[in-house]
């Protein structure tokens, strides 16, 4: 299935299901790309998130999955497609399921309701691949919060994470990615005493190393960009002051044109959803105490406007 304009992308990780279960699923695939195949995540907890979100024309899933074998790397990824509680199901339905299971996934032998513990969850996918550079669990990040996911010693569970735009090519890092890891190393050291920066200043190299590093940007509309500056007329739309300076290359207002709601939580590259803001402003929207306040109301707490 395609990604349509309007569609919403979510990314759900899977921690450590059993590889055999995957190649039984790629070997199908062979046979027919697009035949659906089926997950039964071994937890008694509904997956809430597929279950009130499910995937459709305009909710599209994407699957990120360790191994047993290899639980801090995401080595599978695969469109999710359906989700069923198998405690719901009709018996045509299971009957429907277990045929296929036996023809397509013998290793999982039937659907199986209990093992130890009630399993609850029935995914449907397709589109199952093995990356060819499989992504370490702590590069990608949990929607709740914005932290990276941490590493694992045992299998089980699932986390909401933003979805990865395609795979990095070898020897290469997300510029995302890099970015964050540079802002938890700040934070580590500001929670160092003094003499052990200064230490490690005195060995330290003046001179830094590069890393290449891969960034995707969105194809913004010129048009938006422009109607918005032209409606701000060089004041910033949410503190009303005059840009803070002219720039040299025009000699026009520097203002930067903001998205209340970012582009990458799926908000509209539309003049409803776009704001033009001094530097100050614009970095307080994205990053000041009072971020949602501003991404709700448009207008900062306490001030008259």
């Amino acid at each position: 299935m395609g990604i349509n304009e309007r569609q919403i992308v979510k990314g759900l990780f899977i921690n450590g299901i059993f590889e055999g279960v995957l190649e039984e699923i790629l070997s199908s695939q062979k046979r027919n790309r697009l035949k659906v195949s089926y997950l039964q995540p071994f937890s008694e907890k509904i997956i809430r998130g597929l279950k009130e979100m499910p995937p459709g024309k305009d909710m599209k899933w994407v699957l990120y999955a360790s191994t047993t074998k290899d639980l801090n790397n995401i080595v599978y990824s695969a469109e999710i497609i359906g989700w069923e509680n198998k405690l719901e199901l009709s018996q045509e339905r299971i009957d429907v399921v277990d045929a296929h299971i036996k023809e397509y996934q013998p290793g999982e032998e039937c659907l199986y309701f209990e093992k130890k513990k009630q399993c609850t969850n029935l995914i449907s996918l397709t589109d199952l691949r093995k990356l060819q550079n499989p992504i370490p669990v702590n590069h990608i990040f949990k929607t709740s919060d914005g932290t990276s996911l941490k590493s694992r010693s045992r299998a089980g569970g699932w986390s909401y994470v933003y979805p990865i735009s395609q795979e990095v090519p070898s020897g290469l890092i997300l510029k995302s990615v890099f970015d964050a890891e540079f802002e938890t190393s700040i934070k580590q050291s500001l929670k160092d005493n003094q003499n052990s920066r200064l230490a490690r200043l005195e060995t330290a190299t003046k001179l830094p190393a590069k890393t290449a590093v891969v960034s995707y940007a969105y194809n913004r509309n010129s048009d938006v960009v422009a109607e918005v500056l032209l409606r701000a007329n060089g004041k910033c739309e949410l503190c009303k002051q005059n840009a803070p300076f002219i720039k040299a290359s025009d000699e026009t207002p520097y203002l930067e044109v903001h998205h209340w709601v970012p582009l990458a939580e799926h908000g509209e590259d539309a003049l409803e959803n776009a704001a033009a803001l001094c530097p100050n402003c614009h970095k307080n929207a994205h990053f000041g105490q009072f971020k949602e306040y501003i991404r709700l109301h448009h207008k900062l707490p306490g001030k008259n406007y």
